[in-house]
């Protein structure tokens, strides 16, 4: 499976790929600079595709600090980065900059940016984040279907490619408990027949110490052992850790010889240790 990309581009999802985000905060405090080598560790640590946009819920944030910063990052780095903002001055900007992919919560429904994304060749990652949050209660796979089926006819009939397209299912208005059950439910979506992303969940569930304590390899374990992972693409900040556990996976799939095998784990290993390295020395000056 491979996903469309400006310029004649295109980039191969035969394997799980790590999209390091960068979330800006509205008092964020952290230089150009200081997110460039942020974003360099993270492509260092085994990101292949880098995310850019405000975090959710900061509304205040400078919409010309939001494309500095892309900008930035794109002179910096040679894998694709992608803009994530429903804003269409925003939006504009980056794809003349040259962004790789447009990251939206709203199915390209702000006015008038179907016909924006239409003329450009940017790859287009459909999110979802209703407007009200999804209860323990609700079904949030026919949820989130409901929503895809409208927004994908919308798209392809405005004249924007399927190969153009991929889905991230992971809702952001939703319980815990229902954001981490749709992990076990990724299968669903592939009746999309689209390459799926998904975003980590930053929260998991109160009482359960080891799960808190181990976020990130309880998270990627049960993402793995979902259907053997659906999953083309995962959005985090935890690049380090969630590329070591595709990389494992990687390794265990394919049919290298045991000698070999050994060799490709302590090499990956010594690699992302040095990132691992960056990334903590990073965090520490912020």
């Amino acid at each position: 499976m491979k996903l469309r990309l400006p310029n004649s581009k295109s980039l191969d999802l035969s394997f799980t790929k790590v999209m390091g985000t960068i979330a800006l905060e509205e008092n964020d405090t952290r230089s150009i600079e200081d997110l460039v080598l942020l974003a360099n560790s993270y492509v260092k640590a085994g990101a292949e595709l880098l995310e850019i946009g405000a975090k959710a819920g900061a509304n205040g944030i400078n919409e010309t600090r939001v494309i500095s910063v892309l900008c930035a990052v794109m002179n910096s780095v040679d894998v694709p980065v992608a803009l994530n903002s429903n804003n269409y001055e925003i939006v504009s900007q980056a794809i003349k900059a040259g962004v790789s992919m447009v990251i939206t919560t709203n199915g390209l429904s702000t006015e008038g940016m179907i016909d924006l994304v239409k003329e450009s060749e940017v790859a287009v990652c459909l999110h979802f984040d209703p407007k009200e949050k999804i209860e323990d209660d609700g079904d949030v796979v026919s949820v989130i279907s409901e929503y895809y089926f409208e927004r994908i006819d919308a798209i392809l009939n405005a004249g924007i490619s399927r190969k153009r397209l991929l889905i991230d299912p992971s809702v952001v208005n939703a319980s815990v408990s229902n954001r981490l059950r749709l992990l076990g439910r990724l299968e669903s979506f592939k009746s999309f027949a689209l390459p799926i992303c998904i975003a980590l969940p930053r929260s998991l569930p109160k009482e359960d110490r080891f799960m808190k304590d181990n976020r990130v390899l309880t998270l990627t374990t049960a993402l793995f052992c979902s259907s053997v992972s659906p999953v083309q693409i995962i959005r985090t900040a935890d690049v380090s850790e969630v590329a070591i556990a595709i990389g494992f996976w990687q390794i265990m799939a394919s049919k290298t010889k045991p000698f070999k095998l050994s060799k490709t784990i302590v090499r990956r290993l010594r690699l992302l240790r040095d990132a691992i390295h960056d990334l903590r020395k990073i965090k520490e000056k912020n």
